[in-house]
């Protein structure tokens, strides 16, 4: 199984995703892309979910959906259709679309995903400062 860490840097966190190989030609165009640097950036209005708008333009056939709704938190989904950008979602939300999903944060890292997903969220309404989040590959 591939894994992809997602580490941001203003946090000093990092935590691995195991990528969901029911996508594999999604899969395949990420990893090959990886090491790349995204813009963080959060919901407004869907929920508690964060954005990551990536480098990767994504035309691969999906063949495993999840409507946001229903997915577990965690969960990593890759946005072919609103703007090529990974989507963590690390809590409830009220988003009723469909979205390919890319892989699962492993589970001991979700109580620090949903700190510095609120974290995120409170940054829209304070000091607006640009944090980034890094993706690369596990090895081995």
């Amino acid at each position: 199984m591939r894994k992809m860490r997602m580490e941001f840097p203003d946090f000093g966190a990092e935590m691995i995703i195991e990528l969901d190989e029911r996508n594999k030609d999604l899969c395949d165009e990420v990893w090959n892309e990886l090491p790349f640097t995204c813009i963080q950036e959060h919901g407004m209005v869907s929920g508690y979910m964060i954005y990551c708008w990536t480098p990767v333009l994504s035309t691969a056939e999906i063949h495993h959906k999840l409507r946001h709704t229903e997915s577990p938190v965690g969960v990593v989904n890759y946005s072919q259709g609103t703007g090529n950008k990974i989507i963590v979602k690390y809590g409830e939300c009220n988003e009723d679309l469909y979205a390919p999903v890319l892989g699962q944060v492993q589970e001991q890292y979700l109580p620090e995903l949903a700190r510095i997903g609120r974290e995120i969220w409170f940054n829209y309404f304070g000091e607006k400062k640009i944090y980034l989040v890094k993706f690369s590959r596990v090895e081995g």
